[in-house]
């Protein structure tokens, strides 16, 4: 029996330190303010990387959220975020990851219909976006890389109406002149260069 207990004592630190503690909302915080109320996670960062000049961090203290470009003081928001408004509706809706906005971000008007989704990857917009108009109705749509518009952009005028543009790093590409089928024509004659008399 000695022995058994010896033994217990001797391999019961392992087991209680692979147990894991339960949070108990510890992790997170709640503002109560006049037109928004928000519920945000502050878990602990594991490891930090460097902080970028150019992006901006979003973190808790002093019982606010601050962000700051560049930098922070405080607990970085790190997990969900929501707001909502007074009404008890959503207004924003997403995810930190070590102060920074990382996946897609979903906004509200105070009636609940949906204004913009965003992807964010470490604090930049990259991904596809969509815009919509009061009524709920997609407006614009396509996607942002390192906070640029790239690719084709898709703006919706109406319900059959639609005007697509094409964007290059934040820059439109001009539509090539001609249509596809001028573009393709295999009957089109070839220019042959003159020949020049033999001297």
């Amino acid at each position: 029996m000695k022995h058994l207990f010896t033994l217990l004592l001797t391999f019961s630190p392992g087991l209680l330190l692979a147990q894991k503690i339960p949070d108990y909302g510890l992790h997170q915080i709640r503002i109560n303010d006049t037109d928004k109320t928000i519920r945000a996670e502050i878990l602990p960062v594991t490891s930090m990387a460097n902080v970028h000049p150019e992006l901006t961090y979003y973190w808790y203290g002093a019982g606010a959220i601050h962000q700051l470009q560049g930098g922070f003081s405080g607990h970085l928001l790190n997990g969900s975020y929501e707001e909502y408004y007074i009404n008890k509706n959503l207004k924003t809706q997403g995810t930190f990851e070590k102060g920074l906005k990382n996946g897609l971000w979903k906004e509200w008007d105070e009636s609940g219909k949906l204004t913009r989704q965003l992807t964010w990857e470490n604090g930049s917009w990259s991904g596809p976006f969509s815009l919509y108009n009061v009524h709920g109705q997609l407006v614009q749509s396509g996607r942002y890389a390192r906070n640029q518009l790239d690719g084709p952009i898709s703006f919706n005028a109406g319900t059959d109406s639609a005007k697509i543009v094409r964007y290059n790093k934040g820059k439109v590409v001009p539509p090539k002149s001609g249509t596809f089928l001028k573009r393709i024509n295999i009957f089109k004659k070839k220019k042959t260069p003159a020949l020049k008399p033999a001297s």
